[in-house]
């Protein structure tokens, strides 16, 4: 018998057999559960635990994450918070062995965070994204299961027992300094505003608003998100949309492409033009000149606001007008605490769209009900 005969009768079985079958099967599974793109294709190879270095195990778990954190196609912010996290690991851990990182290293890990001056709530969410890379780890066989409860053990950072960086809670932004900021907004996002302070919408949620996504048949209209924060655990957001919120809508509705964003940065970019055309602001010469040289250095405005280009449009509005700065969340805090003063804990609760473990699809039913009285009446 040749020497390749014999491999295969040591490592398979006897050619043909029963075992060599299930063997053979049993491998071709394995390796497509860990097949990736060509182009990482060599991390699919099979490692020694005793050999996985750690920066070998961030590279594999990148790779994983790239693709497991995405909505529609498209990569969530988890994946850059993944990224952050597993930096300071990387840093000072990289060539160290995986199945050798302890909680202590984790420690030391979380101490050079401290000292970089990231909060503590920042911190804690980034340790706990560490550990799950060695969650992960565990679950693809990659290390021993003991490395990963072993980290269990590191607790939190709690409040007032750190050296790490406290933050303040979000406050509710005052009504008087959100009307002062409107009114140096251009009317996209003047209308963005206006819209999420009477909804308690999420940024994200007014962002994402299409006019497809609007049911417009009763007076208080309801818009079903498309995409939202907790689609993932298959829930469905609904918000309530009242008269007042309404009349701030109706301007940016698109029935001709209701696919389309109802806030677009480039409905933003024609207004402003159209204001400079109306208003004769400069000379034709110098508005051509201008016109050209905005072409040759900017790159044209998005179908969409992203979250940072909404609140860089705050800030400056807010600069502009001389008040404190404020984010667009804290716009969802205001609203909350309006509908609570005058409604209720649980109205607001409702319109916020929390959910409650124990409630049912009945009382779900009911609750919504209860957002477009509120809504109604405020919105």
């Amino acid at each position: 018998m040749s020497s390749l005969s014999t491999a295969r009768t040591t490592i398979w079985g006897p050619y043909g057999s029963p075992e060599s079958h299930e063997k053979y099967s049993r491998l071709i599974a394995e390796w497509s559960k860990r097949s990736v793109p060509c182009e990482t294709r060599r991390l699919a190879l099979p490692v020694r635990q005793e050999e996985l270095t750690i920066n070998e195990l961030i590279l594999r778990y990148l790779n994983h994450a790239q693709g497991y954190y995405r909505k529609h196609g498209k990569p969530t912010d988890e994946f850059d918070n993944i990224r952050c996290s597993l930096r300071p690991v990387k840093q000072l851990y990289g060539r160290t062995v995986a199945a050798e990182f302890n909680p202590r290293s984790l420690k030391v890990v979380r101490d050079a965070m401290i000292e970089s001056g990231l909060a503590r709530n920042t911190i804690n969410n980034r340790v706990s994204r560490i550990r799950r890379m060695f969650r992960w780890a565990t679950e693809e066989d990659l290390i021993s299961g003991e490395v990963y409860h072993g980290l269990g053990a590191v607790a939190g950072l709690k409040a007032g027992r750190t050296n790490a960086r406290e933050t303040a809670p979000v406050e509710p932004v005052p009504e008087e300094i959100v009307f002062a900021t409107i009114d140096k907004l251009n009317p996209v996002v003047a209308a963005m505003v206006q819209v999420q302070l009477l909804t308690g919408m999420r940024p994200q949620d007014v962002r994402n608003l299409r006019t497809c996504d609007l049911d417009q048949s009763r007076d208080v209209w309801v818009y079903t998100c498309w995409t939202h924060k907790t689609e993932h655990h298959g829930h469905t957001r609904r918000v309530a949309i009242g008269p007042r919120a309404q009349l701030q809508l109706k301007p940016c509705l698109n029935p001709t492409n209701p696919e389309d964003f109802v806030f677009s940065p480039k409905d933003a970019a024609e207004a402003r033009q159209r204001k400079l055309r109306d208003g004769r602001l400069r000379s034709n010469t110098k508005r051509r000149r201008s016109k050209e040289r905005l072409k040759a250095l900017r790159r044209p405005p998005r179908d969409q606001y992203t979250t940072a280009s909404y609140r860089r449009a705050i800030a400056r509005g807010a600069e502009r007008a001389g008040v404190a700065d404020w984010h667009p969340h804290q716009l969802r805090h205001t609203c909350a605490s309006k509908v609570r003063q005058r409604f209720g804990l649980d109205a607001a609760t409702i319109v916020l769209g929390h959910r409650h473990g124990v409630t049912t699809e009945i009382y779900a039913e009911a609750d919504f009900n209860r957002a477009i009285e509120v809504m109604r009446e405020m919105g």
